[in-house]
């Protein structure tokens, strides 16, 4: 008897799949709890560790108490994990014309784009606006049709104030046309020597955090290096740990009856593994059998990994007194387990704008075969010689949340 394929690999980008998916832009939408409700000690430092990040501003109270910031701070992307969604019900009329768009079609974070407004302290308690802002149609080398999904999201602390803001994409690609072209499976596995071995342990040793000592913008030159880092190789414990400090995000996946209570609301999410019992899609990023099913040679990383490891690159340069403002990357290619990431960046410009003395950074992550598997770029904020300590955006009054609708939808940007 032929073998029954799961649903999930059967799933296509089709013209009722892409309008119903356009038909949910501007639907502010209901999303699980939170990792976290509420922003604590505890949580930022599992999540500081769940990606490698030691930086006493965000993992020692009794160092943070001494910064300009009177406490540990949270890293910025932090707020990623916290956000209680308030949206109102979203009226049946209208979830029916949005309902199992591009079902069976696995989706890849392709790129982000971060605004950070206000520092986010413990005890502090986020909401979350969130809604798809856009969809288009692309072809892509991996997967044949892929569906390009813009989700744009706001994190509003207690008080109302606007901490950041978040706009991401993701590919949704048709997974059997991905596992037809196989294009990913000839990825060579890395061959560690005792010499790379070395390099590699010597630059975790030797890494650059600059801390206390303020870094002035009129220090700064253009075309300087930042102090380069190192992250991997990547091995199937880093995932776990990353799981541990960030949570799973929108997917609620979780162990036994909790698996069985998320299959009963989400079934095309699970699949049945290699002894045909049930398990998450997602197990692609820990399971080598699952990975080879849709078209790779290995499990592979998240790609907001790596936009944390760029994030702490420039953390580790500005110092406790800077301010990272503005972050965006792009995902080009897969991180696999085995791979090693080389965190890279340089400052192209320096500028006044307003009252915020800003220096511009271009960012990339190379891997051990020399291929630029994330190119990102940033903006800094930081403390001048002239004019003082810098003013975080969000107290200039600048940047607030958007009015909040008394309706289920908003208008899309």
């Amino acid at each position: 008897m032929a073998q029954v394929r799961p649903k999930e690999m059967r799933g296509q980008i089709t013209p009722e799949g892409m309008a119903r998916m356009r038909a949910r832009i501007g639907i502010l939408a209901p999303r699980p709890k939170p990792f976290n409700t509420v922003a604590s000690e505890d949580s930022i430092r599992h999540y500081c560790y769940g990606y490698g990040e030691d930086n006493p501003l965000y993992t020692d109270p009794s160092y943070g108490s001494k910064t300009r910031w009177g406490s540990i701070i949270a890293p910025p992307a932090y707020m990623t994990t916290c956000g209680i969604v308030n949206a109102k019900p979203i009226p049946p009329e209208v979830r029916d014309k949005g309902r199992g768009a591009l079902s069976g079609v696995p989706n890849y974070l392709s790129g982000n784009s971060w605004e950070f407004y206000r520092p986010l302290h413990p005890g502090e308690v986020i909401t979350r606006r969130f809604y798809i802002s856009k969809v288009e149609e692309k072809e892509t080398s991996f997967g044949g049709k892929s569906a390009v999904v813009h989700h744009k999201n706001e994190y509003i602390n207690q008080r109302g104030e606007l901490v950041g803001a978040l706009t991401n994409y993701f590919f949704h690609v048709e997974r059997e046309a991905s596992e037809k072209k196989g294009k990913n499976l000839n990825v060579e596995h890395p061959q560690y020597d005792s010499d790379y071995l070395a390099k590699i342990d010597e630059a975790y040793s030797s890494e650059y955090v600059r801390g206390a000592e303020p870094r002035y913008w009129e220090d700064v030159s253009v075309s300087e290096q930042l102090p380069s880092i190192v992250r991997g190789p990547l091995c199937v414990t880093d995932i776990i740990c990353w799981h541990i400090g960030n949570g799973f995000g929108q997917f609620n996946v979780g162990p036994l009856r909790a698996a069985y209570r998320n299959r009963m609301k989400a079934p095309n999410f699970y699949t049945q593994n290699e002894y045909g019992a049930w398990d998450a899609a997602q197990r692609v990023h820990w399971d080598p059998l699952r990975a080879k099913r849709v078209g790779n040679p290995r499990p592979y990383d998240y790609g907001r990994m790596r936009t944390q490891w760029m994030m702490q690159l420039v953390g580790n340069w500005m110092g406790d007194d800077g301010w990272l403002f503005r972050h965006s990357d792009q995902i080009r290619k897969f991180n696999y387990i085995g791979d090693t990431s080389w965190v890279h960046g340089k400052v192209v410009g320096k500028r006044l704008e307003g009252i915020h003395h800003m220096v511009d950074l271009e960012l990339w992550i190379e891997n051990q075969r020399g291929e630029l598997s994330a190119p990102g770029q940033a903006t800094t904020i930081l403390p001048s010689r002239d004019a003082g300590p810098l003013i975080v955006p969000g107290e200039t009054g600048d940047y607030k949340p958007a009015a909040q609708e008394t309706d289920y939808s908003v208008m899309a940007t």
